[in-house]
């Protein structure tokens, strides 16, 4: 599908401001619950205290708990979907070229990390 002025305009609307993981599910599980992100732990602290940043001239920060950061750069690709990419993470890997795609799934923005998908949830 090819976007017009009008798709994008709405794309970038929808996508700009800060997100924030809400669940997790595991496609592993039997009934495929939504595991909320605060019970993925780390030595960094929880999943829940990432935020991602998007902006209007298509840049992107992840903003960890420990105050570091990773800049990016994000496009729409489709009606509901989206890629990301960062420096970091260049390579012909599947598991990072899946990483990189976003969905839009129920008002929230998702992406795969191997057998996990990772639900973002708009907060500002």
């Amino acid at each position: 599908m090819e976007l017009d002025k009008k798709n994008l305009s709405r794309g970038a609307k929808f996508i700009v401001g800060v997100w924030k993981p809400s669940y997790v599910v595991n496609f592993f599980s039997e009934d495929l619950r939504h595991i909320p992100a605060s019970e993925f732990k780390s030595e960094e602290g929880d999943l829940s205290k990432i935020s991602f940043v998007f902006f209007a001239d298509n840049t992107l920060s992840v903003r960890f708990p420990d105050g570091s950061r990773q800049n990016g750069e994000w496009k729409q690709t489709d009606l509901y979907e989206y890629e990301w990419t960062f420096p970091a993470l260049k390579g012909e890997n599947p598991i990072l070229q899946n990483f990189c795609k976003i969905s839009v799934f129920e008002g929230d923005l998702t992406f795969p990390v191997s057998f996990l998908t990772v639900a973002l949830s708009k907060t500002e």
